[in-house]
C-alpha cells in the first residue's frame, strides 16, 4: 500500500472520468418479470451453459417494511444472444444480491457455493443475513436448505485456491466504520463459519472515512488475488452513489491496494430508477471474459434493471 491521503468516493470517479477512451455500456434484458425490476446480477458458468442470477422485486418493496419486500432470486440462461428463463431452476424466495463460486468438496469434485442476502424480522428491526447453500449444479440447488448462515453482513465473497479458500467479508460498525473489506482464509467452504468471516482481518486504508467499500467477485492471480467491487458514499433514505471498482489483495502480507473506479451510472443507457435517490448507482456483480484482456461486466444499475460493459479483464492486476 502506497503512503499518503487515502481517496474519497468523489476523488476515485474523478479520475475515472479523466481517463481516455471510456467504454459506453449497454442494457441487458430481462424476460418474464411481470411488471417487476430486475437487478444486482451474478453469472455462473456451468460446463458449456451459462446462467445469470437476478435480484427480481416489485417496485415498492422495501427493506424496513416486511409486508412489501417480496424480492426473489431468479435464474435465466443465455440462449444466443438473449437471456430466457431458466428451465427447471429453482427460485430463491425473500432474497437479493446473489452470487456464487465453483469449490472443491472433500473429494476435490467441483461444487457450487451459491449465495444471497435476506433480512430477518425476528428482532422487530431488520436484521441482514447472508445465506450459502451448496450443490453440484446450479439445478440441485435448494433454496429450503442453506449450509451456513452469517448474520450482520453482506458482501461476502469466496474464491477457490489450490491451497485454501479466501473469503472476503463486509464488516461495518467499530474500526470498520461505515463499511471495509475483510479477508480471511479457510481450510475449505465446509470450514467456513461465522466466526472466521466476522474475526478476518480489516484494510482500513484503501479508502477515506466517508466512503463505503465492499467486495463483489474474487479472481485467482496466483500470489496476489484480484477484486471487483464497489466504492460508494451517501446514507440509507438520502443520496447514494455506487461505482464498479477493481483492486488486488495480497494474502500473506495482508494488504490491499486502493481501487480503481472501472464503470459509474453515466457509462449506460438512461433508464429509471427504484427511487430518485438512486439514479447514480452501479452495483457490479460479475465478469465474464472476452477477447483482447477484456472482460464483459454484469451489474444492476439504480436498483432497476440490468447493464453490462466491456472493461479491462481483472485478470490483470490494476495499474
Amino acid at each position: 500500500m502506497a503512503a499518503g491521503k487515502c481517496n474519497g468516493y468523489h476523488e476515485l470517479v474523478s479520475a475515472y472520468r479523466r481517463s481516455p477512451d471510456r467504454p459506453t455500456g449497454r442494457a441487458e434484458r430481462v424476460p418474464g418479470t411481470a411488471g417487476k425490476l430486475a437487478y444486482n446480477p451474478c453469472l455462473i458458468r456451468q460446463q458449456d451453459r451459462t446462467y445469470l442470477a437476478v435480484r427480481v422485486e416489485s417496485p415498492q418493496s422495501y427493506w424496513r417494511d416486511e409486508a412489501s419486500w417480496d424480492p426473489q432470486v431468479r435464474f435465466l440462461e443465455r440462449a444466443g444472444a438473449q437471456w430466457v428463463p431458466a428451465r427447471h431452476a429453482p427460485v430463491f424466495p425473500v432474497a437479493e444480491d446473489p452470487f456464487a463460486a465453483w469449490m472443491l468438496d472433500k473429494n476435490g469434485d467441483p461444487l457450487l457455493v451459491f449465495g444471497v442476502v435476506s433480512l430477518d424480522f425476528r428482532p422487530g428491526t431488520p436484521a441482514v443475513v447472508t445465506r450459502f447453500y451448496a450443490a453440484p449444479d446450479l439445478l440441485q440447488l435448494d433454496p429450503a436448505s442453506p449450509f451456513l448462515e452469517v448474520p450482520g453482513m453482506k458482501d461476502i465473497r469466496l474464491l477457490q485456491r489450490a491451497d485454501g479458500v479466501a473469503v472476503c467479508g463486509r464488516p461495518q460498525g467499530g474500526s470498520a466504520g461505515r463499511g471495509r473489506v475483510s479477508f480471511a482464509f479457510v481450510d475449505s467452504y465446509a470450514d467456513l463459519t461465522p466466526g472466521a468471516v466476522e474475526d478476518g482481518h480489516i484494510f482500513h486504508d484503501q479508502v477515506a472515512e466517508d466512503t463505503k467499500i465492499g467486495a463483489n467477485e474474487l479472481y485467482d492471480l496466483g500470489d496476489q488475488i484480484g477484486v471487483l467491487g464497489h466504492v460508494a458514499i451517501g446514507d440509507e433514505g438520502g443520496p447514494q452513489s455506487y461505482a464498479a471498482a477493481w483492486w488486488t489483495i495480497d494474502p500473506v502480507r495482508l494488504t490491499a491496494s486502493r481501487p480503481e473506479v472501472v464503470a459509474v451510472r453515466e457509462d449506460f443507457p438512461a433508464a429509471p430508477a427504484k427511487w430518485p435517490n438512486l439514479a447514480d448507482v452501479v452495483f457490479p456483480g460479475s465478469t465474464e471474459p472476452v477477447s483482447g484482456g477484456l472482460a464483459r461486466l454484469y451489474c444492476g444499475l439504480s436498483d432497476a434493471s440490468v447493464g453490462s460493459i466491456v472493461i479491462r479483464s481483472p485478470l490483470q492486476a490494476p495499474g
